[in-house]
C-alpha cells in the first residue's frame, strides 16, 4: 500500500524531532563554564563589597555556554567591578580581566579559551587596585534663599559635606533629603532640576551641585480609593488622618500609608500624588490597593527546657463584615513532655475580635474571650475570661489601652482548690520611639501598665497591678546590623498582700522571657520543695548585643538579671537578684527573627538547672 500523507508526516516529523535532539547533545557538549578568580589591593574596606558582588553575579547569572559567552560574561562582570568601585568613589581604579595572560578585550582570548578543552573550567584572574577614595571639597546647594538658605534648609542634617567620600549611594541619599525638607515646608512638587558631580583628578577631590525648584506651596487635596474589591472604600476614608485644605505634609502621607497598611487587608499600599496642584492649591492623590487573602491558618511552637514543648495554631479573618474587622481563633497545647499525657497537659482557647476606628478615628474596639487550664509549678488555673475594651493610637508615638475584664477560676496550690470572681479595669499607655515593633535597631519604647482589681468572691478584695517596662536599642553600626539592647522592667501590688492576691496575678521572674538560665516562675521566692510562690514586687534587667550574619543569620550574646520578691517594694536583703547569662542565634524571616537561646544561670541555687534552651518567635524584648 502506497505511503500517505499522514505516514509521511509522521516520518518527516521523526526526522525533525531526531534533528533536534542531535543538535541539543551537540550544544550540551560544547557548553563550557568558567570561574573568576579575584584579587584585590589596596582600600581592605572594599573587598568584602566585590567579593560578594562577584559572588552574587555567579548565582543570577553562571559563567556557563559556548567561548565567546564566557567571554562576554568575564567582560560584563570586569565593567560590573569598575562601576561598583566608582560609586563608591574611586575614581582611579584599575581593574584587568585576564584569561591565561590575554586581556579579556583582545582576539587572542577567545583562542585562549578555544584552545582549552571542553571539560576543563575557564579562569578568568580579574586584578583590582582601588586606589584611593575622592573626597567632597564642597556642597553647593543652588535655589531661592529662603528655600535653600538656612534656616530653610539645615545643612547639619545633611549625609553629605566637605569631607565624606563622593559615594554616588551618600550623593542621592543627600538629594532625597534636600527635597524632604523642601517638602516638609509645604513645597510638595519641589525638585531637583540639576544634579552635577565635577571630579578633580589632580587633586582627587569632587565637587557637588544640586539645583532645587520649589514650585508652589501645596495644601492636602482629596483621596481616591482603587483596586480593592473587599473593603469599603467609604469607610477608607476614615483612615486618611487629614482633612482637604490642610497644609501639605509627607508626614502625614505616610501616616496615611501606616494607617491602611496596618489593617493588615492590603497586600499593597501604592500613594500616586497628582504631578500637578488642581485649581484649588491641592494636591490630589491615587491610592492603588491590592487586596489580601481575607482568611489565613497558621501554626508555630515553642521550646523552653524547664516548660516544654508547645504547639499552637490560628485561623484569622482579617476583613469580616468589609470594614477590616477581624477576628481570631486560636489554640494552643502546652507543659508537653512534663508529665503524665493527657492529664498534665495545658491548654488555651482564645477568641480576638477588633473593630477598627470604632466612633472615631484611630480608636479600634476590641473583645477578647478566652478558656484556659494552665499547669505551673507555682499553681494550676482553669478559668474563663473576658475582655471588652478600647486601643487608641493618639499619633505615632503614643498609644493607649482601656478596657474592662472579667474573670471566673479555679486556682489550686498544695492540693487546695480557691474559686475566684474577678473584674478589672486593666489600663496601658506605650510611648513608642523604637523604629520597628518586629525587630527594633534603635530608639526606645516605654510600657505602663495598671490593672486594679475586686474581687468579688472573697469580700470585694482590692488590689492592684503596676508594671513599667523601658526597651532601648542602640545602632552600633549605623547599618542595624550590630545592635546593643537594653530592658530594664519594675513591678509592684501596693493594695494587697500575697495572701489575698490570686496566685495568677503575682508577679514571678525566669524564663525566656525575664531571667533566661533559670526555669519560669523560679527566679523568686520559693518553697521548701522549690516550687515558686510569686510576690508582690519584681525587678528586671537584660542586656544583648545582636550581631546579624550575612543575610538571614544572627549571633546575641545576652545577661539577665531579676527576681520577685514577697514585699510590695523589692527588697534585695532577702536575696540578690538571679543572674543568668548566655548566647543565641537569629535566623531572620519575613514575619521576625526565629530565635534559640540556651541561658546559664550564674548564681543559681538549689534545685536550679545547669542551664536553659529557649525556642521561639521574635526577639527576647
Amino acid at each position: 500500500m502506497p505511503a500517505g500523507p499522514i505516514p509521511y508526516l509522521l516520518q518527516r516529523h521523526c526526522r525533525l524531532l531526531v534533528a533536534l535532539a542531535m543538535l541539543f547533545v551537540s550544544a550540551a557538549a560544547h557548553a563550557r563554564t568558567g570561574e573568576i578568580a579575584l584579587t584585590i589591593i589596596g582600600d581592605e574596606r572594599m573587598a568584602e563589597e566585590l567579593t560578594k558582588l562577584t559572588q552574587d553575579l555567579e548565582k543570577d547569572q553562571p559563567l556557563t555556554g559556548d567561548s565567546l559567552a564566557l567571554l562576554q560574561g568575564a567582560q560584563a562582570r570586569r565593567a560590573r567591578i569598575a562601576t561598583a568601585l566608582r560609586s563608591k568613589g574611586y575614581y582611579d581604579a584599575r581593574v584587568t580581566a585576564t584569561i591565561a595572560g590575554q586581556p579579556v578585550d583582545e582576539p587572542a582570548a577567545l583562542d585562549a579559551i578555544e584552545q582549552r578543552p571542553d571539560a576543563d573550567k575557564i579562569t578568568f584572574t580579574i586584578q583590582v587596585a582601588t586606589g584611593p577614595v575622592y573626597h567632597v571639597v564642597d556642597l553647593a546647594i543652588q535655589g531661592p534663599s529662603d528655600i535653600v538658605g538656612y534656616p530653610g534648609l539645615d545643612r547639619s542634617k545633611l549625609a553629605l559635606g566637605p569631607g565624606k567620600p563622593a559615594d554616588a549611594a551618600l550623593i542621592l541619599a543627600t538629594e532625597d533629603e534636600i527635597l524632604g525638607q523642601v517638602r516638609d515646608r509645604g513645597y510638595a512638587l519641589a525638585a531637583v532640576t540639576l544634579r552635577e558631580v565635577l571630579i578633580d583628578h589632580a587633586t582627587r577631590e569632587a565637587h557637588v551641585t544640586f539645583t532645587v525648584e520649589s514650585g508652589p506651596t501645596a495644601r492636602m487635596g482629596r483621596v481616591r480609593f482603587s483596586g480593592t474589591e473587599k473593603v469599603d472604600t467609604t469607610y477608607l476614608q476614615k483612615r486618611v488622618p487629614f482633612e482637604e485644605g490642610d497644609p501639605y505634609s509627607p508626614a502625614k502621607v505616610n501616616a496615611m500609608r501606616d494607617r491602611l497598611t496596618s489593617l493588615g487587608t492590603f497586600n499593597s499600599v501604592r500613594i500616586k500624588p497628582a504631578t500637578a496642584l488642581d485649581e484649588r492649591g491641592e494636591l490630589l492623590f491615587d491610592v492603588e490597593l491590592t487586596d489580601r487573602v481575607p482568611r489565613t491558618i497558621g501554626f508555630g511552637g515553642s521550646y523552653e527546657t524547664q516548660r516544654g514543648f508547645a504547639i499552637s495554631g490560628f485561623w484569622m479573618h482579617r476583613n469580616l463584615f468589609g470594614e477590616a474587622e477581624s477576628i481570631k481563633l486560636s489554640a494552643e497545647v502546652n507543659h508537653i513532655g512534663q508529665g503524665t499525657m493527657p492529664q498534665d497537659l495545658g491548654y488555651g482557647f482564645k477568641v480576638d475580635f477588633r473593630k477598627p476606628d470604632w466612633l472615631m478615628k484611630q480608636q479600634d474596639a476590641v473583645a477578647n474571650a478566652a478558656a484556659v487550664n494552665e499547669i505551673f509549678d507555682a499553681y494550676h488555673r482553669k478559668a474563663v475570661t473576658l475582655l471588652l475594651g478600647i486601643d487608641q493610637i493618639l499619633n505615632p508615638q503614643w498609644r493607649f489601652k482601656v478596657g474592662v475584664n472579667g474573670e471566673v477560676s479555679q486556682i489550686q496550690r498544695y492540693g487546695i482548690w480557691g474559686d475566684y470572681k474577678l473584674v478589672g479595669l486593666p489600663a496601658q499607655v506605650i510611648y513608642n520611639r523604637a523604629n520597628s515593633d518586629v525587630d527594633p535597631t534603635e530608639g526606645f519604647r516605654i510600657t505602663f501598665n495598671a490593672a486594679p482589681y475586686v474581687d468579688l468572691t472573697h469580700s470585694g478584695d482590692l488590689f492592684g497591678i503596676l508594671k513599667l517596662v523601658g526597651t532601648a536599642y542602640l545602632n552600633v553600626s549605623g547599618d542595624g546590623r550590630s545592635v546593643i539592647a537594653g530592658r530594664a522592667a519594675f513591678g509592684s501590688i501596693p493594695g494587697g498582700t500575697n495572701a489575698n492576691i490570686p496566685f495568677d496575678k503575682l508577679f514571678y521572674a525566669g524564663g525566656g522571657g525575664s531571667v533566661r538560665g533559670f526555669a519560669y516562675q523560679s527566679a523568686g521566692p520559693r518553697d521548701a520543695f522549690n516550687n515558686p510562690l510569686g510576690g508582690a514586687s519584681l525587678v528586671e534587667g537584660s542586656i544583648e548585643y545582636r550581631q546579624r550574619i550575612g543575610q538571614s543569620w544572627g549571633a546575641v550574646l545576652f545577661v539577665d538579671a531579676g527576681s520577685a520578691y514577697t514585699d510590695t517594694l523589692p527588697n534585695f536583703s532577702q536575696f540578690a537578684p538571679r543572674l543568668g547569662a548566655g548566647a543565641g542565634v537569629r535566623y531572620y524571616t519575613d514575619f521576625g527573627p526565629a530565635r534559640l537561646d540556651v541561658g546559664i544561670p550564674l548564681n543559681k541555687r538549689d534545685g536550679d538547672a545547669p542551664f536553659g534552651v529557649y525556642v521561639s518567635i521574635g526577639q527576647a524584648f
